[in-house]
């Protein structure tokens, strides 16, 4: 069975070698876009839910 750091590091793409350390770092960016993906849709949410509340009708 192969190690995946093996595996990594014997990668070669056009562009040159790809090392373990490129993956990791690309990995954390792309955690850190989904996070703030994330984030921005729960402020969106709690906007619209504060605006329905103030906004909402009131029954008589």
């Amino acid at each position: 069975m192969m190690n995946f750091f093996a595996l990594a590091t014997a990668f070669r793409s056009i562009l040159g070698d790809v090392q373990s350390e490129d993956i990791w770092k690309s990995l954390e960016l792309m955690g850190k876009g989904m996070l703030g993906i994330f984030i921005v849709m729960v402020l969106i949410f709690l906007l619209i839910v504060v605006l329905n509340r103030f906004t909402k009708k009131k029954e008589e």
